[in-house]
């Protein structure tokens, strides 16, 4: 039988509270002679004292105060959409532009910030007095028993005003506002009980109903319910609720993140996220006296060590799944996405290499340059640290525990001095397009194999990895259909290009297709002799299938996604095998400085057999020649100057 919630009246609320704490004898003894709205009084004069504002303040930018101020007037807007205006009757549940986002974000509170941020920054009291309005509008419309609800256009969104992600999310916001706020004149006796009165609400439906799924939702719902225990530590179940946040977080932190410290829906924004609100859990925890166990610090200190290691030049994430990169043309290394949880850690663990990173302090960087994660199936692969690097990533990994990762195992992102030059086509949107979200993810828009143009599935094992000075080089293999399996080999050839090997194993016919994608910009295809180049002006890449190969080269289709709602047109094309499974491609990926691409050439011996252990060919780049070669069997790799 579902569990039936009903709000607690704001005229009940002092119940719910432990006044006999010190600092809120004000508050107590108002109560005790049925003051209520006395007492509440003394505890917003509390707040103010424990949250005081700056004697000066603060400067706003003009985004964030043209903002405020459509809000003041109920004109909401969110992601790259057009603002919408509510009108004097708000309908929370509108849903504007199309986009599930967008609806989510109104409940989630996020209009709160800048309304917040303006009155900090200007002192005008309509800026609270909206908060108040909103607020109370919002909490009457949305009493406990009004769950669950429909949405009227999202049917299969059930309950969606106290989902697990609306609730946790608009607690934490309500949290961050109410110390700024609660200095206002705005901020009212009656209005501080209806507001108290909501987040126990807020707490009991998330004790009693909570998401109970291993997912970034559950951890960002703990958060809310464990700020607004640290917030309002007046109540007085903070400390049980404080253990029983902790114990929920630490088992659903530690079922979503690998042995190897990467939360498992393989897309990095939710890494980052859960990862962030695990550390303020830590330190909320921390400051409470409530003991955090060794499991939980070691799990955030993993997180953090991939983070170290995988992050982009730029100090980003590698686009995988739904990730999205943000374009900084500024060069302050301050701005970049990465950069502050790199500090954070290197302080919460007095580890320099964090900070090295994120400064990019080489004397303190550690000498290792590329990584396996073998138990999330990521790697990444780079010549040195600095913006002038060439990084390559790559994305093979088991069934994720949510729909943000892409059926597209074995894709990659390639950069090389200070350029990108293979992005990840990215994910685009998640509600206004449905088509266009279902076209980002398709396995054909990614790097990798498919059959007939069919999304693979996400079956994998790793069959090697090796890292040297002269050579990094990694075997994955993925089951991507029943019939067909695909073997990835890549070889990072002295540092300065790439090999990749790929293998069709099975018996099936059908159009096996190697498809890649180029950055935005022009490019030259060269179909007949299959090969493929951009045309920047300071750095290129250069693609080239194989001497003597069975295959023949197309153009296809593509976008390039870089942030929600966003995306442009840009060069993709694909080798096709002239012939169905068993079968291989190898191919060169030569990134250069300059305009005029290096001669390059390779052949696949005759005798190879798809599938074989053992595999060694000749490679001809930069005016030299190469023997390559791995062994499965040995557990080998190598390159040599011939």
């Amino acid at each position: 039988m579902p569990v039936q919630l009903k709000s607690v009246p704001p005229e009940l609320i002092l119940d719910k509270l432990d006044l006999g704490q010190p600092s809120l004898e004000a508050a107590k003894s108002a109560a005790e002679i049925g003051n209520h709205l006395g007492a509440l009084e003394a505890l917003i004069a509390h707040h103010r004292a424990l949250h005081p504002l700056p004697d000066e303040p603060e400067l706003v930018s003009t985004n964030t105060m043209e903002t405020a101020k459509h809000i003041v007037n109920h004109v909401f807007q969110w992601g790259p959409y057009e603002a919408a205006d509510y009108g004097d009757e708000i309908q929370w549940d509108w849903d504007p532009r199309g986009d599930i986002e967008w609806v989510a974000a109104i409940y989630r509170f996020y209009w709160a910030i800048p309304l917040m941020q303006a009155f900090q920054g200007t002192r005008d009291e309509k800026y609270a007095r909206t908060f108040v309005e909103l607020t109370v509008d919002w909490i009457s419309k949305h009493p406990l028993e009004s769950r669950p609800q429909v949405h009227p256009v999202y049917t299969s969104w059930k309950d969606f005003p106290w989902l697990d992600i609306q609730t946790g999310i608009r607690a934490t916001n309500i949290c961050q506002v109410f110390r700024v706020f609660v200095h206002a004149a705005s901020f009212t006796p009656e209005f501080f009980g209806v507001l108290l009165a909501s987040l126990y609400d807020h707490q009991v439906k998330t004790e009693f109903i909570p998401m109970n799924q291993v997912h970034n939702k559950a951890v960002f719902e703990q958060r809310g319910f464990i700020n607004i225990a640290y917030t309002f530590s007046e109540f007085k179940e903070c400390r049980r609720w404080f253990e029983l946040a902790l114990e929920r977080t630490r088992k659903n932190l530690l079922a979503q993140t690998t042995s190897d410290g990467v939360q498992r829906e393989w897309s990095f924004g939710y890494h980052l996220g859960v990862l962030r609100d695990a550390v303020e859990i830590k330190g909320r925890m921390e400051s409470v006296g409530v003991e955090v166990p060794d499991d939980y610090v070691d799990c955030i200190r993993k997180m953090y060590e991939f983070i170290l290691n995988i992050a982009t030049p730029e100090l980003g994430f590698p686009m995988f799944g739904d990730c999205s990169r943000g374009i900084d043309i500024s060069g302050d290394r301050t701005t970049y996405s990465l950069y502050q949880p790199l500090v954070e850690a290197s302080d919460m663990f007095d580890d320099p290499r964090f900070k090295a990173r994120a400064d990019l302090d080489r004397d303190n960087l550690p000498a290792q340059k590329s990584y396996a994660f073998s138990e999330a199936g990521m790697y990444v692969m780079r010549d040195n640290w600095g913006p002038e690097q060439i990084y390559f990533a790559l994305h093979c990994s088991p069934k994720a525990i949510s729909s943000h990762d892409q059926p597209d195992n074995g894709t990659f992102e390639l950069y090389a001095y200070g350029r990108w030059l293979m992005n990840d086509t990215g994910f685009y949107t998640y509600g206004h397009d449905p088509e266009g979200r279902a076209w980002h993810r398709r396995s054909a828009v990614h790097q990798t194999l498919t059959l007939d143009g069919e999304d693979t599935v996400d079956s994998p094992k790793e069959l090697l990895w090796h890292s040297s000075p002269q050579l990094d080089a990694l075997v994955v293999e993925n089951q991507s259909y029943e019939r067909l399996a695909h073997r990835r080999s890549v070889w990072f050839v002295d540092k300065r290009f790439f090999v990749i090997l790929d293998e069709a194993l099975g018996d099936v016919e059908g159009n096996l297709d190697l498809h890649f994608q180029l950055a935005v910009g022009d490019t030259a295809l060269d179909l007949d002799n299959r090969q493929a180049r951009t045309l920047f002006d300071d750095t290129n890449i250069l693609i080239r299938s194989a001497d003597g190969s069975q295959v023949e080269m197309a153009e296809e289709e593509g976008w390039f996604a870089w942030s929600y709602g966003e995306r442009k047109r840009r060069t993709a094309f694909r080798f096709r095998h002239q012939s169905g499974a068993p079968a291989a491609f190898l191919t060169l990926m030569i990134p250069y400085r300059g305009t005029e691409p290096p001669e390059a050439l390779t052949t696949l011996p005759e005798s190879f057999v798809s599938g074989d252990d053992e595999v060694v060919f000749e490679v001809e780049a930069f005016g030299e020649l190469w023997e390559i070669g791995r062994n499965l069997a040995g557990q080998k790799a190598w390159c040599s100057s011939v």
